[in-house]
Protein backbone atom coordinates (compact mmCIF):
# COMPACT_ATOMS: atom_id res chain seq x y z
CA UNK A 1 0.00 0.00 0.00
CA UNK A 2 2.94 2.15 0.75
CA UNK A 3 3.95 1.60 -2.94
CA UNK A 4 0.92 3.84 -3.95
CA UNK A 5 1.20 6.57 -2.20
CA UNK A 6 1.10 9.99 -3.78
CA UNK A 7 -0.40 8.69 -6.95
CA UNK A 8 -4.09 8.35 -6.28
CA UNK A 9 -5.37 11.05 -8.22
CA UNK A 10 -8.09 12.13 -10.44
CA UNK A 11 -6.47 12.83 -13.39
CA UNK A 12 -2.96 13.61 -15.17
CA UNK A 13 -3.74 16.81 -14.79
CA UNK A 14 -3.14 19.42 -11.82
CA UNK A 15 -6.11 20.02 -9.40
CA UNK A 16 -6.40 23.96 -10.46
CA UNK A 17 -7.52 22.83 -13.76
CA UNK A 18 -10.84 20.96 -12.60
CA UNK A 19 -11.88 23.73 -10.54
CA UNK A 20 -11.42 26.00 -13.75
CA UNK A 21 -13.57 23.64 -15.22
CA UNK A 22 -16.12 23.34 -12.69
CA UNK A 23 -16.36 27.19 -12.34
CA UNK A 24 -17.16 27.36 -16.18
CA UNK A 25 -19.78 24.78 -15.93
CA UNK A 26 -21.31 26.36 -13.24
CA UNK A 27 -21.24 30.05 -14.70
CA UNK A 28 -23.07 28.24 -18.45
CA UNK A 29 -25.51 26.72 -16.15
CA UNK A 30 -26.22 29.77 -14.90
CA UNK A 31 -26.43 31.91 -17.94
CA UNK A 32 -28.80 29.22 -19.26
CA UNK A 33 -31.10 29.84 -16.33
CA UNK A 34 -31.11 33.34 -16.89
CA UNK A 35 -31.95 33.07 -20.57
CA UNK A 36 -34.80 30.69 -19.63
CA UNK A 37 -36.63 32.87 -17.57
CA UNK A 38 -36.07 36.22 -19.73
CA UNK A 39 -37.40 33.68 -22.70
CA UNK A 40 -40.90 33.08 -20.32
CA UNK A 41 -41.03 37.07 -19.11
CA UNK A 42 -41.01 37.88 -23.18
CA UNK A 43 -43.80 35.77 -24.01
CA UNK A 44 -45.49 36.16 -21.25
CA UNK A 45 -45.84 39.89 -21.90
CA UNK A 46 -46.62 39.71 -25.45
CA UNK A 47 -49.95 38.54 -24.38
CA UNK A 48 -52.47 41.14 -23.43
CA UNK A 49 -55.34 39.94 -20.92
CA UNK A 50 -58.65 40.59 -21.70
CA UNK A 51 -58.76 43.61 -20.04
CA UNK A 52 -56.29 45.21 -21.50
CA UNK A 53 -57.75 44.02 -24.94
CA UNK A 54 -61.06 45.47 -23.51
CA UNK A 55 -59.41 48.72 -22.64
CA UNK A 56 -57.80 49.30 -26.14
CA UNK A 57 -61.15 48.30 -27.74
CA UNK A 58 -62.40 50.90 -25.89
CA UNK A 59 -60.39 53.48 -27.32
CA UNK A 60 -60.30 52.58 -30.95
CA UNK A 61 -62.58 54.27 -32.98
CA UNK A 62 -64.84 52.69 -34.92
CA UNK A 63 -67.24 54.06 -37.42
CA UNK A 64 -70.99 53.77 -36.81
CA UNK A 65 -72.97 51.41 -38.97
CA UNK A 66 -76.00 52.68 -40.55
CA UNK A 67 -78.54 50.72 -38.06
CA UNK A 68 -76.76 52.18 -35.19
CA UNK A 69 -78.51 55.08 -33.46
CA UNK A 70 -76.41 58.11 -32.30
CA UNK A 71 -77.70 59.48 -28.70
CA UNK A 72 -76.92 62.90 -28.24
CA UNK A 73 -76.74 64.21 -24.51
CA UNK A 74 -79.30 66.77 -23.24
CA UNK A 75 -78.59 69.89 -22.23
CA UNK A 76 -81.14 72.13 -20.92
CA UNK A 77 -81.54 75.59 -22.67
CA UNK A 78 -80.95 78.58 -19.80
CA UNK A 79 -83.71 80.77 -20.46
CA UNK A 80 -82.18 84.13 -22.04
CA UNK A 81 -83.07 86.62 -19.80
CA UNK A 82 -85.25 89.59 -20.49
CA UNK A 83 -82.60 92.91 -20.78
CA UNK A 84 -83.70 95.95 -18.63
CA UNK A 85 -84.79 98.67 -20.11
CA UNK A 86 -82.79 101.64 -20.34
CA UNK A 87 -85.63 103.70 -19.55
CA UNK A 88 -88.77 102.86 -17.15
CA UNK A 89 -91.90 103.05 -18.68
CA UNK A 90 -93.27 106.70 -17.94
CA UNK A 91 -96.34 106.51 -15.83
CA UNK A 92 -99.74 107.79 -17.07
CA UNK A 93 -101.25 110.60 -14.99
CA UNK A 94 -104.57 110.24 -13.44
CA UNK A 95 -107.58 111.07 -15.47
CA UNK A 96 -109.90 113.89 -13.23
CA UNK A 97 -112.94 114.85 -13.23
CA UNK A 98 -114.50 116.89 -16.33
CA UNK A 99 -114.37 120.55 -15.44
CA UNK A 100 -117.90 122.13 -15.53
CA UNK A 101 -116.49 124.38 -18.25
CA UNK A 102 -115.14 121.80 -20.24
CA UNK A 103 -118.90 119.54 -19.98
CA UNK A 104 -121.41 120.01 -23.21
CA UNK A 105 -124.75 118.53 -22.72
CA UNK A 106 -127.62 118.25 -25.00
CA UNK A 107 -130.94 117.20 -24.40
CA UNK A 108 -133.91 115.82 -27.05
CA UNK A 109 -137.64 115.06 -26.56
CA UNK A 110 -138.91 112.57 -28.31
CA UNK A 111 -142.26 114.75 -29.16
CA UNK A 112 -142.34 118.74 -28.81
CA UNK A 113 -146.03 118.80 -27.76
CA UNK A 114 -147.56 115.98 -25.04
CA UNK A 115 -150.55 115.54 -23.19
CA UNK A 116 -150.04 116.90 -19.66
CA UNK A 117 -149.15 113.40 -17.66
CA UNK A 118 -148.24 111.59 -20.75
CA UNK A 119 -144.25 110.18 -20.49
CA UNK A 120 -142.07 111.85 -22.60
CA UNK A 121 -139.12 109.69 -23.44
CA UNK A 122 -135.80 111.86 -23.27
CA UNK A 123 -132.04 111.60 -24.51
CA UNK A 124 -129.20 113.28 -23.17
CA UNK A 125 -125.55 113.23 -24.57
CA UNK A 126 -122.67 114.18 -22.67
CA UNK A 127 -119.74 115.31 -23.86
CA UNK A 128 -116.22 116.71 -23.14
CA UNK A 129 -114.23 119.62 -24.75
CA UNK A 130 -111.15 119.23 -22.79
CA UNK A 131 -108.32 118.31 -24.91
CA UNK A 132 -107.17 115.98 -22.53
CA UNK A 133 -109.45 112.78 -21.04
CA UNK A 134 -111.55 113.51 -18.20
CA UNK A 135 -114.19 111.64 -15.94
CA UNK A 136 -118.09 112.04 -15.92
CA UNK A 137 -120.52 110.58 -13.07
CA UNK A 138 -123.27 109.82 -15.51
CA UNK A 139 -125.60 108.67 -12.36
CA UNK A 140 -125.46 112.62 -11.72
CA UNK A 141 -127.20 113.33 -14.85
CA UNK A 142 -130.76 114.93 -14.45
CA UNK A 143 -133.06 116.29 -16.89
CA UNK A 144 -135.56 119.16 -15.30
CA UNK A 145 -138.56 121.12 -16.27
CA UNK A 146 -139.03 124.56 -15.84
CA UNK A 147 -141.52 127.15 -15.64
CA UNK A 148 -139.89 130.33 -15.84
CA UNK A 149 -137.33 130.03 -13.41
CA UNK A 150 -138.85 127.03 -11.20
CA UNK A 151 -138.26 123.68 -11.47
CA UNK A 152 -141.25 121.64 -11.52
CA UNK A 153 -140.27 118.23 -12.32
CA UNK A 154 -136.96 116.53 -12.01
CA UNK A 155 -135.68 113.01 -12.58
CA UNK A 156 -133.31 113.74 -9.43
CA UNK A 157 -136.40 113.75 -7.46
CA UNK A 158 -138.15 110.67 -7.86
CA UNK A 159 -136.14 108.31 -10.13
CA UNK A 160 -133.10 106.05 -9.59
CA UNK A 161 -130.33 107.73 -11.38
CA UNK A 162 -128.75 105.48 -13.95
CA UNK A 163 -125.56 104.98 -15.78
CA UNK A 164 -122.22 104.69 -14.38
CA UNK A 165 -118.74 106.81 -14.50
CA UNK A 166 -116.87 107.00 -17.62
CA UNK A 167 -113.68 108.80 -19.04
CA UNK A 168 -114.65 111.18 -21.93
CA UNK A 169 -112.28 112.05 -24.36
CA UNK A 170 -111.56 113.35 -28.35
CA UNK A 171 -115.19 115.15 -28.31
CA UNK A 172 -117.00 111.43 -28.25
CA UNK A 173 -119.74 111.43 -25.80
CA UNK A 174 -122.06 109.51 -23.86
CA UNK A 175 -126.10 109.15 -23.92
CA UNK A 176 -128.16 108.41 -21.14
CA UNK A 177 -132.14 107.71 -21.32
CA UNK A 178 -134.76 109.14 -19.36
CA UNK A 179 -138.77 108.93 -19.46
CA UNK A 180 -140.44 112.07 -18.61
CA UNK A 181 -143.67 111.87 -16.39
CA UNK A 182 -145.13 114.91 -17.13
CA UNK A 183 -146.02 114.78 -13.10
CA UNK A 184 -145.06 117.88 -10.67
CA UNK A 185 -142.24 116.74 -8.75
CA UNK A 186 -140.46 118.36 -5.32
CA UNK A 187 -137.31 117.34 -4.12
CA UNK A 188 -136.56 113.91 -1.99
CA UNK A 189 -139.55 113.41 -3.83
CA UNK A 190 -141.75 114.73 -1.37
CA UNK A 191 -145.90 115.76 -1.56
CA UNK A 192 -148.33 114.76 -3.97
CA UNK A 193 -147.39 114.61 -7.65
CA UNK A 194 -150.45 116.00 -9.75
CA UNK A 195 -150.26 116.93 -13.37
CA UNK A 196 -149.14 119.74 -14.54
CA UNK A 197 -151.31 122.44 -15.94
CA UNK A 198 -150.89 123.05 -19.70
CA UNK A 199 -148.69 125.95 -21.24
CA UNK A 200 -145.12 126.16 -22.33
CA UNK A 201 -142.14 124.36 -20.40
CA UNK A 202 -138.59 123.79 -20.99
CA UNK A 203 -136.73 121.11 -21.21
CA UNK A 204 -132.96 120.75 -20.18
CA UNK A 205 -129.82 119.05 -18.69
CA UNK A 206 -127.60 119.10 -15.67
CA UNK A 207 -124.50 117.32 -14.55
CA UNK A 208 -123.30 119.28 -11.41
CA UNK A 209 -122.86 122.58 -12.75
CA UNK A 210 -122.53 122.22 -16.41
CA UNK A 211 -126.54 122.52 -17.85
CA UNK A 212 -127.19 122.42 -21.07
CA UNK A 213 -129.06 124.47 -23.72
CA UNK A 214 -133.51 124.28 -23.13
CA UNK A 215 -135.47 123.07 -25.82
CA UNK A 216 -139.29 123.37 -25.79
CA UNK A 217 -142.02 121.08 -24.69
CA UNK A 218 -145.75 122.09 -24.98
CA UNK A 219 -148.26 120.46 -22.22
CA UNK A 220 -152.10 120.34 -23.53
Amino acid sequence: MQGFKGKFVKGSQPESVYWKRRAIVAGAVLALVVLVVLGLSALGGGEEGPEAKGDSAQNEWQPPSVSSTVNRPYVRETPTAAEPSDSPSPTEPAVVACSPDDLMLQVVAAFDEVRSGSEVPVSVLVASGADTACTANLREVAVELTAGADIVYSTAHCETPQGEEVQLSDGAGQTVEFTVDGLASEEACSGARRELPAGEYELRARLGEAVSAPTNLRLT
